[in-house]
């Protein structure tokens, strides 16, 4: 008997010969624990199919969860063409595909159970050190399939899993509050919260001491962690939708150097393991590994099928997607070459400074404009080399085009974060308002 993709497929081309359709299913499992007890044990699963047409020169989409009524699900799809965008493309024909490690059975083998005991151990360990400390642990497995289909004979399917793990330490004192989340997520089995757990006790260490900072202009170290905010502007200046629309800070800069030559950043969907890769994207494009600053020069956009063909050029294998939706050009893996100074070296070099570790979320920022101001969620204030305790009620501010050509050195280690590889940038100079002792 024919799976229900196929029986889409062969509905479709009775009413055009240009036809697409993915097929998803999958299944996530999480514990969470809040305020030091166990919240919640859930499972979710989800099976859908998403239909893409091109009749008439127009595209036509629509999706589904129900397969009881196929031909409901082709209708709409036509019928949604006759007002849908003009077709800048054709479907992709049978290609090569390179051989990604996606997919790790220690994943769905991991007892649920034993999740729950992490959990636990994680929390006992950071009330061992102060019993008033309040811990939100979360931990995740999943698993996924896809399939893909087309009217070119594209044939594809792929399975994924994904792991995750956090914990974040909240301690209240008086008006004050100070919260460190520290985690880690891959596509395989990673079960060490323990490290994280050390890291993010070690940070309230070094938060005990309060102190205040006058505003002022100083050299600011930001940390892997931190650093996803500041590289919002280059991650969207390289969205092929945002070139095509004309709203990117980077159109027409293509060959010119914008940040230090000593950045180079690249979106690359080819790692073994890591959150965001794929070795096809959600159109049948084989995924790559694109540069996008060499040494400070703009090299590449980011594309999808149908931007890259109103661009006139070729799609990077960047057709973001799940079954319930259109591609739309998205970021992979994002990954910035490491420098050549460790953080220790860093923070021995500032006299009088700041280490941002974490930011409460994205601020006033004017993301397309480079433009930042954000909170900075854990700081601490660097004197004669050393930390000295953390800093509080304080925003930092700029433009990253500005911070990102004035940068003292690059860090030697990049740590993933999420999706986001990169190492700690120590800046020469950054606007901190903060408010000072009266």
């Amino acid at each position: 008997m024919d799976k229900i993709e196929e029986k889409i497929l062969e509905l479709a081309l009775q009413q055009t010969s240009s036809v697409e359709v993915l097929y998803e299913e999958g299944e996530a499992r999480s514990v969470s624990f809040e305020n030091n007890i166990l919240k919640h044990v859930n499972t979710k699963s989800i099976r859908g199919l998403g239909l893409r047409v091109i009749k008439d020169g127009r595209i036509g989409f629509s999706s589904t969860t129900d397969f009881r009524e196929p031909e409901k699900l082709v209708a709409n799809a036509v019928e949604s063409a006759k007002f849908g965008q003009i077709a800048a493309f054709d479907f992709p024909s049978k290609n090569t595909y390179h051989t990604i490690a996606v997919f790790d059975q220690r994943v769905i083998d991991y007892p649920i159970h034993s999740c729950v005991e992490i959990g636990k151990e994680a929390i006992e360990k950071s009330l061992s050190v102060n019993p008033d400390y309040e811990c939100s642990v979360g931990l995740g497995k999943g698993y996924g399939m896809r399939r893909l289909i087309n009217s070119k004979g594209i044939d594809i399917t792929s399975s994924s899993t994904a792991f995750s793990i956090g914990i974040e330490i909240l301690q209240v004192k008086g008006q004050s509050l100070v919260w460190i989340g520290e985690g880690e997520s891959s596509k395989a089995l990673v079960t060490d919260l323990n490290k994280h757990v050390d890291k993010a006790l070690k940070g309230l260490m070094l938060a005990e001491k309060e102190l205040r900072l006058k505003t002022g202009s100083y050299p600011v170290i930001v940390t892997a962690k931190a650093m996803g905010n500041l590289l919002a502007t280059f991650e969207s200046g390289c969205n092929g939708k945002l070139v095509q629309k004309g709203i990117s800070p980077l159109i027409h800069k293509i060959g010119e150097k914008i940040i230090d030559e000593r950045i180079s950043i690249y979106d690359d969907a080819t790692i073994d393991m890591a959150d965001a890769s794929y070795p096809w994207d959600g159109e049948g494009v084989p995924s790559q590994r694109t540069p996008l600053f060499e040494k400070g020069i703009l090299k590449n956009y980011l594309f999808d099928l149908q931007t890259a063909g109103k661009m006139k050029t070729q799609s990077t294998g960047n057709g973001n997607r799940g079954f319930s939706s259109q591609p739309s050009p998205g970021n992979s893996n994002v990954i910035i070459e490491p420098g050549n100074m460790s953080l220790e070296a860093m923070i021995k070099d500032i006299p009088y400074g700041v280490l941002v570790d974490q930011v409460l979320g994205g601020g006033q920022s004017n993301v397309l404009a480079g433009e930042f101001s954000v909170n900075i969620d854990l700081g601490y204030l660097i004197e004669n080399g050393e930390i000295v305790g953390r800093v509080k009620d304080c925003m930092f501010a700029g433009n990253v085009f500005d911070i990102f050509n004035n940068i003292v050195a690059i860090g030697d280690t990049a740590e993933w974060h999420g999706s986001m590889k990169v190492p700690p940038f120590y800046f020469a100079s950054i606007n901190i308002s903060g408010k000072a002792d009266s």
